[in-house]
């Protein structure tokens, strides 16, 4: 349940629904890394790696990783990976996915 209603304007939302697209196309294994990112917003590529393999059960994360970078959702830094620029405004009003997820399912 969110705590609090985060105030989206007209650009949050345009994000919001342009992310809903992008998230439907999504397999389980890029939905656990887009998750795990978008908590974390920047994370090192070992941890990233290690993470998703033994906690999410990804058997290829760095192939998950490139098809995330290739939909535009995040980004690789030096040595890290990156929630996408695009959205890391609507990121600061919505900091969980669970969040995310729960206003996502409530779009007309």
């Amino acid at each position: 349940m969110l705590l609090k209603k985060p105030k989206l304007d007209k650009e949050d939302m345009a994000v919001l629904y342009k992310l809903r697209d992008i998230m439907l196309s999504l397999d389980s294994d890029e939905l656990k890394a887009f998750a795990y990112v978008w908590d974390n917003i920047s994370v090192g590529e070992i941890v990233f790696e290690r993470d998703l393999f033994r906690i999410h059960g990804v058997r290829k994360p760095i192939l998950v990783a490139r098809q995330l970078r290739e939909k535009g959702l995040i980004e690789r830094g030096e040595g890290c990976y990156n929630l996408a620029r695009w959205l890391r405004q609507l990121r600061k009003k919505i900091t969980s996915f669970n969040d995310l997820r729960q206003l996502i399912d409530k779009l007309p």
